[in-house]
């Protein structure tokens, strides 16, 4: 089994292609966690993945959520391919020391690069460099699929950048205390068409007077609305109005 986590659809992405190298199946963990579900009956040695993008040089909220309450019967062993826009920092093994406190071993972590989309702070690589990055993904997956059925388990992850223990605990701690909702706010080319209500992989958003609005004080900041926005009416604070969205050209969302 694969779970993952995607907002823009780079993580769905990688899932599917590390599916379809390993003959397995993906599982959305927002529709996991909508429909309480948290045990999983594996076959013996089945392999467990968790595939999910880099938030704040961790793990996102709604994925250590699904992983607080999971049971993964019978599975010997899990592996966790994160992707990222930048670097990974201290992701991979913040992770195994998170599992290893809910009796839980991550026997493998990988990372694949993939565009950088968070807006808030960056801006969308070229069209060109996206293109070259999601190509180059189908190459990092054929690698770890036959990492995980040929080598032994360890640290693949070769992109952690410089300082990765204190850059993960900095900006962890920014996560933690600014997944506010305030920010969000839509502009006038909003159409209400309810796209970011049925997206929202927290339930988060509800519509009022034709408009959307955050019912929670806090989400995971994945920011599928944003980008998935037909209109691109969703804004995040002052600095994204001009700036490009962006959702994996390759992936087909279920909904």
């Amino acid at each position: 089994m694969i779970f993952y986590f995607s907002g823009t659809g780079n993580s769905l992405y990688a899932a599917r292609l590390l599916a379809n190298e390993l003959n397995d199946t993906v599982i959305s963990i927002p529709e996991c966690i909508n429909s309480n579900k948290f045990k999983f009956e594996l076959k013996d040695s089945e392999k467990v993945g968790i595939v999910t993008p880099v938030y704040f040089y961790g793990l996102p909220s709604i994925v250590e959520d699904f992983l607080d309450k999971a049971d993964f019967t019978k599975s010997s062993l899990i592996y966790l391919v994160v992707t990222f826009g930048s670097f990974t920092a201290n992701t991979g093994p913040n992770a195994q020391k998170y599992l290893s406190e809910k009796g839980l071993s991550l026997d493998y972590i990988f990372s694949i690069h993939m565009p950088e989309n968070y807006v808030p702070l960056f801006k969308v690589p070229s069209k060109e460099t996206c293109q070259s990055l999601i190509a180059n993904a189908k190459n990092s997956v054929v690698d770890i699929a036959k990492i995980l059925n040929e080598n032994p388990p360890g640290d693949y992850d070769t992109h952690k950048g410089r300082f990765p223990s204190a850059v993960s605990s900095l900006c962890r701690m920014i996560y933690k205390k600014g997944m506010t909702t305030k920010k969000f706010w839509v502009d006038d080319s909003c159409t209400g068409c309810r796209l970011c209500e049925r997206i929202c992989p927290s339930n988060v958003i509800l519509f009022h007077d034709g408009k959307p609005c955050w019912s929670k004080e806090t989400c995971p900041r994945c920011l599928a609305c944003l980008h998935r926005c037909p209109s691109s009416a969703i804004q995040f604070g002052h600095f994204t109005k001009k700036k490009d969205r962006y959702v994996n050209p390759n992936v087909e969302f279920d909904l």
